[in-house]
């Protein structure tokens, strides 16, 4: 082969920098450009060029007078014999077979002429990558292992680990679909994408502690940052007290974002030994995509050993439903570790969420209904045995729990540990009736190193700043809960590690009294007898193994 590309391999790639360069402008005439499609639809490519000849940005505009040049030469504005629009339900074909039907096409149209450079599609291909021009994201198994997935997804679909799968825009696994991702896998997002298992799909993602399935940045490793892409969205049919609720990061026009209704056990899927990793773009101002969202999902839900790692906004947002949490880590959210409102009442045992310096907010941002605060059914979450860290950062103001908005919930054997600001803020009248009523509880709580200072636990809110009808705090988690203040975790390495974190308390640590026993139940782990999320003393803990710290 010439060490030079063909003319119809450099017109792919000039293609592919028109895509690259509308990625990086933000230019927004068009949201995102899908690679294969605009390879493979005519009219979309047509359309896409067109808008590139106004576009603001001179190199796009320079891109699109090029390639509106190259039509001289025949066929690249033209349209195929078997066009397909731009705005399909159907997922595109595989590189391979896109490659054969064009080529099919070459041989037996009459129109094949004005084919000629997408006929050779492999070949030029070849030839791009000859020239130095970098498409494997878009060349899926044929070259490299990779297959980009674009589209809704319908039926029955299988992810194998022989290959990374990279996510071409916002991918939903639409009503009545199946998506089974094998242990092992690597999921990459493009900018702008996103998984989102729409109510009435699937999801079957279980890896193992020797191979976990990874979501992550499609970026070269060295340069992810949080928000790279959108995460991962599961939704369903169990209550939520918000009427008509549509989940954040799609489009309120778009019915495949709706979730909730009667079904308290049903099932979003599995989702088992499993890392996210630097998602959680914001789609429009005050509208984002997290880690992991969970938008009605109900106790069928399996969610278990699953670590989400420096997402953008929050790590994990639950909106109502009832689907439990079990041995979740949460590492550098931006935002809150754990988001909850809408109603949620899961269940959740063995979770860490770790403030980095100088990112986040919460540990726990709790809510139950922003516009009517004792919306039923009431956000009542039961929690044994959860650890959250923060290194008392210097720059940013961390707060273990603020519970507000009306939320309940039931809180056994936590540690709080090194936050800059306070431990606990209540806020709202119905949120701080429902310590009366019982529906907020406290059990067993440990707190140590919180403030400036370390041992300041509560902030004042006198005057100005009282947002809970008077309440003190300092008094209430003292005299009432008999909290315990002071307790000393004996940590044997940094638990505030960016990089290589250790939550594991020392065995002679404090945190291995006073805890209360776990309820019975398939569910529950009664022999976690000790505060925290891990066993005092634990040589190896279920963290060990699957998770990882990756800061770029």
């Amino acid at each position: 082969m010439s060490g030079e590309s063909s003319p119809r391999a450099q017109l792919v790639e000039l293609l592919w920098q028109l895509k690259q360069n509308y990625d990086q402008s933000g230019d927004g005439s068009l949201r995102f450009i899908h690679f294969n499609t605009l390879l493979n639809d005519s009219q979309y490519r047509a359309e896409v060029i067109e808008k590139a000849l106004s576009s603001e940005h001179p190199r796009i505009r320079e891109l699109g007078r090029k390639l509106k040049a190259a039509n001289r030469q025949g066929g690249l504005l033209h349209k195929t014999s078997a066009p397909s629009p731009a705005g399909n339900n159907t997922a595109p074909a595989s590189p391979q077979h896109t490659a054969q039907h064009t080529s099919g096409n070459a041989t037996t149209s009459p129109r094949s002429s004005t084919l000629w450079w997408l006929g050779l599609g492999t070949l030029a291909l070849v030839g791009v990558i000859a020239a130095g021009v970098f498409l494997q994201p878009y060349i899926g198994g044929l070259l490299s292992g990779r297959q980009v997935v674009a589209g809704p997804l319908t039926g029955e679909h299988r992810w194998s680990a022989d290959r990374t799968w990279v996510l071409d825009g916002i991918v939903y696994v639409e009503d009545g679909a199946r998506l089974t991702i094998e242990p092992g896998t690597r999921i990459e997002g493009q900018p702008g994408s996103a998984l989102v298992v729409t109510r009435g799909a699937s999801l079957h993602a279980a890896g193992s502690a020797d191979t976990p399935i990874v979501f992550t940045s499609g970026q070269p490793e060295g340069t992810r940052a949080p928000g790279d892409w959108g995460g991962v969205v599961l939704l369903g049919s169990a209550p939520v007290n918000q009427a008509d609720a549509q989940i954040e990061g799609v489009p309120a026009t778009d019915t495949r974002g709706a979730f909730g209704g009667d079904d308290a056990d049903g099932s979003c899927g599995v989702l088992e030994y499993a890392r996210i990793e630097f998602a959680g773009f914001e789609v429009y101002a005050n509208n984002e995509l997290n880690g992991l969202t969970l938008g009605g999902c109900g106790s069928g839900t399996i969610v278990r050993h699953v670590q989400v790692h420096r997402s953008l906004d929050d790590g994990v947002e639950m909106f109502g439903g009832t689907a439990d949490l079990r041995h979740v880590l949460i590492t550098g959210a931006g935002d809150d570790s754990l988001d909850w409102d809408w109603g949620w009442r899961g269940r959740v045992q063995f979770l860490i969420a770790q403030q980095h310096p100088n990112s986040g907010d919460n540990a726990f941002e709790a809510d139950n209904n922003g516009g009517q605060h004792d919306a039923e059914p009431m956000s009542e979450p039961v929690m044994y045995n959860v650890t959250l860290v923060s290194p008392r950062s210097h720059t940013r103001h961390h707060r273990a729990m603020t519970l507000r908005e009306g939320t309940g919930g039931h809180f056994h054997n936590l540690f709080l540990h090194g936050f800059s600001g306070e431990a606990v803020d209540i806020k709202d009248a119905v949120t701080v009736a429902n310590l009366d009523n019982g529906r907020l509880t406290f059990e067993a709580l440990a707190i140590n190193d919180i403030g400036g200072r370390g041992i300041s636990y509560f902030e004042d809110e006198s005057g100005t700043a009282d947002d809970d009808g008077g309440l003190d705090e300092a008094a209430y988690f003292r005299d009432t809960v008999g909290a315990r203040f002071a307790v000393d975790p004996q940590f044997s390495r940094d638990v505030s590690s960016t990089v290589n974190p250790d939550f594991a308390p020392g065995g002679t640590s404090a945190l291995k009294d006073g805890a209360v026993a776990p309820p019975q139940g398939e569910f529950w782990d009664e022999s976690a007898l000790y505060i925290g999320a891990i066993r005092p003393g634990a040589a190896r803990d279920w963290t060990d193994g699957w998770t990882d710290f990756p800061l770029n």
